[in-house]
């Protein structure tokens, strides 16, 4: 992300108070963008082309995937709560 001037909030704009000027991304946080973006989609090709995709049924596959995605994300402190 290249550097950005700040500017002074104005009457009708952001409640946050004035936007400072942004320093961009160093060049080591870029490289570690690209990286974990390569990543991603490194990871991304292998679901998709996993062989068990191939075992399930056409029309089911995009439900089957969305239940993957459940499954595996980590519970969030509200659904820890709700569970006790």
């Amino acid at each position: 992300m290249e550097p950005l001037a700040g500017w002074a909030r104005g009457e009708r704009f952001s409640d946050r108070g004035d936007v400072p000027d942004s320093p961009g991304w160093s060049e080591e946080e870029k490289v570690t963008v690209d990286r974990m973006w390569a990543e991603i989609r490194e990871l991304s090709v292998a679901v998709v082309d996993h062989p068990h995709w191939a075992t399930v049924a056409r029309e089911d596959v995009v439900a089957a995937r969305m239940q993957l995605k459940k499954e595996t994300r980590p519970a969030v402190p509200s659904d820890l709560a709700e569970a006790a």
